[in-house]
């Protein structure tokens, strides 16, 4: 019988998501995964100059691509 296999497509969703929450962590600012799918993938939450939650949370869908058609660089 033949083991499960990973889906190579699960595992760039994953890098995906890690990759997003590294800028977030950099910016300052927190991140929660959803564990459920209900069309977001992440919450970010942001902070004032004072280490206060903000009002409002951003919420992100990320979508995996198998090739990438140019690189987008932002210096954090």
């Amino acid at each position: 019988m033949a083991k499960k296999k990973r889906p190579r497509e699960h595992i760039i969703a994953d890098l995906s998501v890690n990759h997003v929450e590294k800028y977030v962590f950099l910016s300052g600012y927190s991140v929660e995964r959803v564990e459920y799918d209900y069309g977001f993938d992440l919450i970010i939450f942001t902070y004032d100059v004072n280490n206060e939650i903000e009002n409002g949370q951003i919420y992100l869908q990320l979508n995996i691509l198998k090739q990438l058609k140019g690189v987008i660089r932002h210096n954090v």
